[in-house]
């Protein structure tokens, strides 16, 4: 089956992963990952859409699917959104963005849309038009994370100039954080600058040890295997 066939015949679904307040050691938001029935890697799934220049379909028809089925749950955490660069900056954006809103209006989350680094689409970070898109979306409620924080050259940039409600820091910096004092200062300093103006989230959390320093050296909120699989969300 080729991507056309996927989209056209709803082979799309999403899990969920928990992500957690650590003040007071509750749910905080999820963050819905697409996957297909048919295609295992969803990477690969993204890259046969962009080859196919079907990129904006298939994200809006994930962040649509992933929106209206999260808006069935019986709690009001955060809902965070994966995005390309390139859908924030298509014509029809904003207008689907309106749309959709508009037919859930009693019953939608919050949102939070994640921009990731994307090398191929690294050049759009510079667009005029971004400013614009970022403050129009905000008019309508939805907030902003820059993910991956600390794995691109120029992520301190970004984060200082589009002043993302949320900063998700690269995996890498959760990676046996227990032992390793430079990764801890690293953190910290994170922590410190943004204090009060962007919450941290810290990805990749897989070990008690590593949950434990990262409540100590001051992570707002955290991410990963230790606290919550990536799972299908029971509505209602």
């Amino acid at each position: 089956m080729n991507i056309f066939e996927l989209l056209q015949k709803d082979r799309l679904f999403h899990y969920y992963q928990p992500l957690h307040h650590l003040a007071d050691d509750a749910i905080y938001g999820y963050e819905a990952l697409l996957r297909s029935t048919i295609q295992s890697n969803p990477e690969a799934l993204f890259k046969t859409a962009k080859e196919s220049n079907i990129l904006y379909k298939l994200d809006t028809v994930s962040i649509e699917k992933a929106f209206a089925h999260y808006s069935h749950q019986s709690h009001n955490q955060k809902l965070f959104l994966n995005m390309f660069m390139s859908t924030l900056l298509h014509p029809n954006f904003i207008r689907f963005m309106v749309s959709m809103l508009e037919r859930h209006a009693q019953s939608g989350p919050s949102i939070v849309f994640e921009m990731n680094e994307a090398k191929e689409e690294a050049s759009m970070w510079e667009s005029p038009l971004l400013s614009n898109r970022i403050a129009l979306l905000r008019k309508m409620g939805i907030q902003f994370a820059i993910d991956d924080f600390g794995q691109g050259a120029t992520s301190l940039k970004k984060a200082v100039e589009m002043e993302p409600e949320y900063l998700k820091l690269d995996r890498y910096f959760a990676t046996d954080l227990a032992s390793n004092d430079k990764k801890q200062k690293l953190v910290s300093l994170f922590t410190e600058y943004f204090k009060g103006d962007t919450t941290v989230v810290l990805e990749g959390i897989e070990t008690a040890e590593d949950l434990h320093v990262a409540t100590e050296i001051g992570i707002d909120v955290a991410q990963g295997y230790y606290i919550g699989k990536p799972a299908s969300l029971i509505t209602g």
